[in-house]
């Protein structure tokens, strides 16, 4: 080789060299780049490629009653999603799931066409359409398990359970006011894609239970407390009604009921004012029932006694320019008399001597102006004005139950007052929270009480309301075997131009039973009831229904047994002129030949006490009739409660869905207000 040939080699052999040193620089300099100093920024890159993370909804705590009966519970469901890039034919796959789903196609191939990597097409899916997806064998559509949240027995308690939204996250009630309790912790999924495309999803965090809720409700009486109401909203055609049942003692609200109302499981298929809880959040003139504050509030003040007489000027009294008369023209009345017969003339005069500033502060220690602090949210705190902004009417409108907003809690709250000796007492819905079998905390120490009345004062106030029952405009609300205390109340409302209407009323019943050692305080409060008006008249039978058979629940020993005579009279007014409302029949039924073959007499009554649980037995008492057990295997709580009040038995329910063993068996005879032991059984 010469040697310009030689010189040329190694020349180009030196370019080679240099250009591939070059080269190689670079390319290391690049690796360095990107598995170094790029590195964290293309990881980032390729997860959000190749992974999608998205939340998974934890399991809600179960709410019970106060006997573990289940009221809210949460279960398994599936969420259909769609990896887009997996899907080979959007618009087919769109067309098979959009009637299967009740989506619309369109949409649903928008959705598809638009998502990169992940798109959910519908959550929490029931069974039969999964079960129709998955014949399908798409591909690119899958399933993830979460949880929904289900209520067994619908209607009942919704307003006070609330409801929930997709996301599990609570809208209203319980599940909102406890929903950092209840709710859990979010678990989170990742779905990621191998190198030839296909997808798996792995849990990264698994969701966290919530914690459970028992309630101090009984859905026993909350069922009867809403069929009673419902019986009486449809008799008289209102616009709708509250009923609440509590222990003056404790604070504890066994039962609060509404209508309108609506089922909590497709709640989004009813009006907003379904939704509302009347109990907390609607506010109206108390009329007449405030009676009851006004003379406690003179009596504690040693303005009056029961015995002092007033004249009530014929049923008219004028203050100022404006004229304020009576149901009735009154002459002299007790002021006992003055309450059972409701005279506003009377109530006004003992008004004038107790004053503004001191009437003033009197409600505001009955708990009045002021939210209750009740466990439930959005609680309205009434209307109440100061004193300094009363004119001279409005001391006398305060004092006979108008120019003053209440809410229904607050009225039984503060009836409770009288009822346990003259201390106000937290009400309250949750009786424990806890994780599992341990108790978290409990509302038992979080009962807040504040003396307000002498218990000399309530006793007297007691004596006056049970004459307002036994002789005064409440005798509608007479019981059977029990004594009771209360007070009717009838509130125009106010129409639009701002004058008290004439045609639009409010009927209510405050009180509580049995008059001396009070188990149980009831509020019923019916909006426009059409007809018949009168608080006595639309409201006070509601609270006998209830009252009797809340007591006789709750198995209550009768006190007014001895009055077999005006028990007897009760039972023929009660038992042949009303009329009850059976759901399950859908129209109205003569009451006593709802009840089968037997008669509510004293002896009935002391006998439904004498029945054991676990070894039932039958007395055989002469000339006493007997009822046949119904079958009620197979049947929901809701028949059964219906049927089993239809025949006079109570119901002892363990479990929830439909009932598989019941004891004593089907046609066993037994007496009128013996108790039937069931189980109940869900299948989901």
């Amino acid at each position: 080789m010469s040697t310009k040939r030689l010189k040329t080699f190694r020349t180009r052999l030196c370019i080679i060299v240099a250009l591939f040193l070059v080269w190689s620089c670079l390319i290391s300099y690049r690796l360095v780049e990107l598995q170094i100093f790029q590195y964290p920024e293309m990881r980032k890159r390729a997860r959000r490629q190749q992974t999608r993370v998205f939340h998974v909804s934890p399991k809600r705590g179960i709410i019970y009653d106060q006997k573990n009966r289940e009221l809210a519970v949460s279960i398994k469901v599936e969420s259909v999603f769609a990896v887009p890039p997996e899907v080979e034919n959007k618009s087919r796959t769109a067309g098979l799931l959009a009637p299967i789903l009740g989506l619309d196609e369109q949409q649903l191939v928008n959705r598809l066409t638009r998502s990169r990597s992940f798109c959910w097409i519908k959550r929490k899916v029931d069974y039969p359409e999964i079960e129709k997806i998955n014949q399908l064998n798409l591909p690119g559509i899958y399933f993830e398990a979460e949880s929904k949240r289900y209520y067994p027995k619908r209607e009942l308690a919704a307003h006070v359970l609330g409801y929930v939204g997709m996301d599990n996250e609570g809208l209203a009630g319980l599940e909102y006011f406890y929903e950092k309790t209840v709710r859990g912790k979010v678990g989170r999924v990742l779905l990621m894609r191998d190198a030839k495309n296909r997808s798996f999803s792995s849990p990264e965090r698994p969701p966290t239970s919530g914690a459970d809720l028992v309630l101090t409700m009984d859905e026993s009486i909350q069922y009867l407390v809403e069929q009673e109401l419902l019986a009486q909203v449809k008799k008289s055609k209102a616009r709708g009604g509250t009923a609440i049942v509590m222990k003056p003692t404790t604070g504890e609200i066994l039962a609060m009921a509404n209508l309108p109302t609506f089922n909590p499981n497709h709640y989004g298929r009813y009006s907003n004012s379904s939704w509302r809880n009347r109990a907390i959040l609607s506010v109206y003139e108390p009329g007449s029932t405030f009676k009851i504050f006004t003379a406690a509030t003179a009596l504690e003040e040693g303005l009056t006694t029961p015995e002092e007489r007033i004249h009530c000027m014929n049923g008219e009294i004028r203050i100022g320019n404006r004229r304020i008369r009576d149901h009735k023209a009154f002459g002299w009345l007790s002021v006992r008399d003055v309450l059972s017969r409701s005279s506003n003339v009377g109530i006004i005069q003992l008004g004038f001597r107790i004053g503004k500033d001191r009437l003033e502060r009197y409600i505001r220690r009955y708990g009045f102006g002021e939210p209750t602090h009740v466990d439930l949210p959005g609680e309205e705190k009434g209307l109440l004005r100061p004193a300094s902004d009363w004119p001279t009417i409005t001391l006398g409108t305060i004092s006979m139950g108008q120019g003053i907003g209440v809410t229904p809690l607050q009225l039984v709250t503060a009836v409770g007052v009288i009822a346990n000796g003259g201390f106000l007492v937290k009400p309250r819905v949750v009786k424990q929270i806890r994780l599992g079998d341990r108790p978290m905390s409990s509302s038992e120490s979080q009962v807040f009480e504040k003396r307000v009345l002498r218990e000399e004062t309530t006793d007297v106030i007691k004596e006056m309301m049970n004459a307002v029952v036994s002789g005064g405009t409440g005798q509608a609300a007479q019981l059977l075997g029990f004594s009771a205390a209360g007070k009717t109340g009838t509130a125009q409302k106010v129409d639009a131009d701002g004058h008290y209407s004439h045609k639009r009323f409010v009927s209510s019943f405050v009180g509580f039973a049995p008059t001396d050692h009070p188990v149980i305080s009831i509020v019923i409060v019916i909006d426009e009831p059409r007809g018949l008006y009168y608080g006595g008249e639309v409201a006070a039978p509601v609270f006998k229904r209830i009252a009797e058979k809340t007591l006789s629940y709750l198995s209550v020993p009768p006190d007014r047994l001895h009055e077999a005579k005006n028990l007897d009279r009760v039972h023929q007014i009660e038992g042949s002129r009303s009329k009850e409302y059976l759901p399950e029949k859908r129209h109205w039924i003569n009451k006593a030949e709802s009840e089968g073959e037997f008669t509510w007499t004293s002896e009935t009554m002391a006998l439904q006490k004498s029945h054991n649980l676990g070894g039932y037995t039958t007395p055989t008492i002469e000339g006493l009739a007997f009822v046949s057990v119904p079958s009620f295997l197979g049947k929901s709580l809701r028949a059964v409660l219906a049927e089993g009040s239809r025949v006079g038995l109570h119901v002892d329910a363990h479990g929830s869905g439909l009932v598989i063993h019941q004891s004593p068996g089907p046609n066993v005879k037994v007496t009128p207000g013996s108790t039937i032991k069931i189980q109940l059984q869900r299948n989901l």
